[in-house]
């Protein structure tokens, strides 16, 4: 595949409107695409219009199993007036492609699957089994890596790169992710006569304060930090002159491997169960969703391999890195959980989810390459 076709490829993915939906468009794009080139693949519809995608290349004589992963949804485009070009056309400027997108993520996901069509066309297929996991859902609550998960697509596993926008560097460890809500039942009265109700507003109010420091005493992961934690939407009452009978606030944190998910919701948990015995209050928690955090030794040989690897194609070593956010390998790990997992793709992650998006093609055909010698020296 030459230099111009690999780029029509992401330009068209980029066309395709998947904001937070309408995935199925995207991969059955890729499915079609494969099959021109002789690789069978299956889409599994977990909702309406939104279909993730599993393609296997490989001989299949050596029982290693690498995973290869990408999205196919992006964030929302709140403005697009305030794009210097459009959204949804993939420009070229110069080394730059634009688009939502671009560098998160299918410029990841249009790298994993060019990379096994032009070992397919080549004949140089790999002696295992490289697996693309093509998802949905990732940007909101990765249903659709859920789903994989749920069919066993992850448990037989034995190396996993996810190619969300590194800079080329490897994340080797992200933090969880765990949104939840709390919900404050009072009992309404006439605002003139507040004594006889109970305010929603107020006793939920006891937990944001407390919220604040809940989590000082917390370990430190040596490789994450801190735990990050925020409150981020609350609500509550519907009428100006009546006791609220119920207000909500939901919040976000960011759990590590040395203090899970299920260490988190148990804190939360306790401080509640500290607040309901005070009379009048009333305070539950409802998870709404919970990430795992993902961690593999920095030592690993895994992650020495792909390092190696991509010092060859992006012109420099990787730097081996933690992050914050999340990935769809929080899922894939359920099964799988001693699967080495290298984040590892193109470049600008710095504008994902921003205004002008974009990401470089220099970038772009090095991830490219990279995935190719990947799948082929993982099983030398």
């Amino acid at each position: 595949m030459n230099k111009a076709e690999r780029i029509q490829i992401f330009q068209d993915i980029l066309a395709i409107k998947s904001v937070n939906g309408n995935e199925g468009e995207v991969t059955e794009y890729l499915a079609q695409l494969m099959a021109q080139h002789g690789i069978k693949s299956e889409l599994f519809e977990e909702r309406p219009g939104r279909k993730s995608i599993v393609a296997e290349l490989g001989a299949g004589t050596d029982p290693r199993v690498l995973g290869l992963s990408g999205h196919a949804d992006t964030v929302t485009v709140p403005d697009e007036s305030k794009w210097t070009y459009p959204p949804f056309a993939g420009t070229v400027i110069e080394d730059r492609i634009y688009g939502r997108g671009a560098a998160d993520m299918k410029g990841g996901l249009a790298a994993i699957v060019i990379a096994l069509i032009e070992l397919q066309d080549a004949g140089t297929l790999p002696a295992g089994r490289v697996r693309l996991l093509g998802t949905v859902g990732e940007e909101y609550d990765a249903y659709g890596a859920k789903d994989l998960t749920a069919r066993g697509f992850s448990a037989d596993l034995t190396g996993l790169i996810i190619t969300e926008p590194t800079e080329g560097n490897i994340t080797y460890a992200h933090a969880g992710a765990l949104n939840y809500r709390v919900k404050s039942y009072g009992q309404t009265v006439h605002s003139s006569t507040p004594e006889k109700g109970i305010n929603a507003i107020y006793n939920l109010a006891r937990y944001v304060t407390a919220e604040q420091t809940l989590f000082e005493s917390v370990p430190v992961d040596p490789a994450l930090g801190k735990i990050a934690h925020s409150l981020t939407i609350i609500s509550g009452g519907d009428q100006i002159n009546s006791i609220p009978e119920y207000a909500e606030v939901a919040g976000n944190i960011r759990p590590t491997p040395t203090f899970s998910n299920h260490a988190v919701i148990d804190l939360i948990q306790a401080k509640l169960t500290e607040l309901n015995q005070i009379d009048g209050v009333k305070l539950e928690l409802e998870v709404i969703h919970s990430f795992l955090p993902v961690a593999t030794p920095k030592n690993d040989p895994f992650l020495r391999f792909v390092q190696e690897v991509g010092t060859r194609y992006f012109g420099k070593e990787p730097v081996l890195q933690v992050e914050l956010g999340g990935t769809d390998a929080s899922d894939f790990v359920m099964k799988n959980e001693n699967l080495p997992v290298a984040i590892f793709g193109n470049n600008s992650f710095g504008t994902s989810h921003q205004v002008d998006e974009y990401t470089d093609i220099k970038s772009y055909f090095a991830l490219i390459d990279s995935l190719k010698e990947i799948a082929l020296s993982y099983f030398a």
